[in-house]
């Protein structure tokens, strides 16, 4: 299956965040929207989810999928984790069906036990960042969709999160958003990993 963003425009408040985007989504790829902050990169993520809908251009689907809808896991730019509760607490939230022996389980690939049952906005960015990635991995999902997830994290946590991210993946379709502040350029660009 493909989803095909085609021709997309957005303005927020008279200010354009996409002009004229079209990008063609398929299974088993993965797509890294680069460019600097404020060029459009959230927009275009949540337009591809329908948390938003552009004002003009069409989002569509090709191929036979039998569902009426598709869900992305999802790692928002700025935090969903409840601050006041603990990495598991956060996790096994994600999902109704979700095990704690299972959220220890991948959050311990990351996190020590002190880390793990401290409250979550006690913890540094990266680590945070971290806990969202295993939250929206816990979710069944067609796509996987992350927003600046490496916020934060040393070279071995974006290392061990890439790692973590593309074996969890499976065939589905990766699109990561990342701020890199590309010579005089105010618009981003799609790159296949």
């Amino acid at each position: 299956m493909t989803i095909y963003l085609e021709h997309i425009c957005k303005t927020f408040k008279g200010v354009t965040a996409l002009d004229d985007f079209s990008l063609s989504v398929e299974d088993d790829r993965c797509y890294v929207l680069v460019g600097p902050k404020g060029c459009g990169k959230t927009t275009a993520l949540k337009i591809f989810m329908g948390l938003i809908k552009p004002d003009s251009g069409k989002v569509s689907r090709m191929g036979d999928y039998k569902y009426p809808s598709l869900r992305s896991a999802y790692v928002p730019q700025l935090s969903s984790l409840n601050p006041k509760k603990n990495a598991v607490w956060n996790v096994k939230k994600a999902h109704r069906t979700a095990s704690k022996k299972r959220a220890v389980e991948e959050l311990g690939r990351f996190l020590s036990e002190a880390e793990m049952n401290c409250q979550a906005g006690e913890l540094p960015e990266g680590k945070q960042r971290i806990i969202e990635i295993v939250k929206a991995l816990f979710v069944p999902a067609d796509f996987i969709v992350l927003d600046e997830p490496f916020n934060g994290m040393t070279e071995d946590e974006k290392r061990a999160s890439l790692e973590y991210i593309l074996g969890q993946r499976g065939s589905r379709p990766l699109l990561i958003a990342s701020v890199q502040e590309p010579e005089n350029s105010r618009n981003f660009i799609v790159r296949h990993m």
